[in-house]
């Protein structure tokens, strides 16, 4: 099931070849397959619109993807389902890399016939967009400092006691007016 992952560059017809497909869950999950990181957390599939050129002896993968992970929220730490979108932008070369490559071109060398595993590129973009810190919305008020309540959906349950703060005595402050 796994080999419809797997491309061979050598094999790439001249018109290249494209993909617009819902990538499933369970095979960005399956830990038997592949080489970089499982995304453990995605909600569901992702979609991914991508194609695959060859240029002289380019090989360039481009396209977006979009997928829902579930996260924390770094305001509130509620739990909430991040929608992330991303770019694909790779380019392959077949052969060794040139000891003194000075052409400036950004790409992965591979050796013959060159194969190249889908999920493991569409896995590295999703960890290069990784965010750290990601909020649940715009308008998240994040939790109380005092005594950590979340202001999204309950009040404050602190006794605020103001009477030792620096500024307290200008409360009682007359002033002519």
């Amino acid at each position: 099931m796994q080999r419809q992952w797997l491309v061979t560059l050598q094999n790439l017809p001249a018109a290249g070849r494209s993909w617009d497909i819902d990538v499933p869950r369970r095979v960005l999950q399956d830990e038997q397959f592949g080489s970089v990181n499982v995304v453990s957390d995605l909600c569901g599939d992702v979609h991914w619109n991508v194609s695959l050129e060859h240029t002289g002896q380019l090989y360039r993968l481009c396209g977006e993807w979009r997928a829902v992970i579930a996260r924390e929220c770094s305001r509130c730490n509620a739990a909430f389902s991040w929608q992330v979108t991303g770019q694909t932008e790779r380019q392959f070369q077949l052969g060794r890399e040139p000891v003194d490559d000075e052409s400036g071109v950004d790409c992965e060398y591979i050796a013959p016939p060159g194969e190249v595993n889908l999920v493991d590129v569409l896995r590295e973009d999703i960890w290069l967009a990784w965010k750290a810190d990601v909020i649940c919305s715009e308008t998240c008020k994040g939790l109380c400092q005092g005594c950590g309540s979340n202001l999204n959906s309950e009040a404050c349950k602190c006794k605020r006691d103001e009477s030792d703060h620096p500024f307290a005595a200008l409360r009682n402050l007359k002033l002519d007016g």
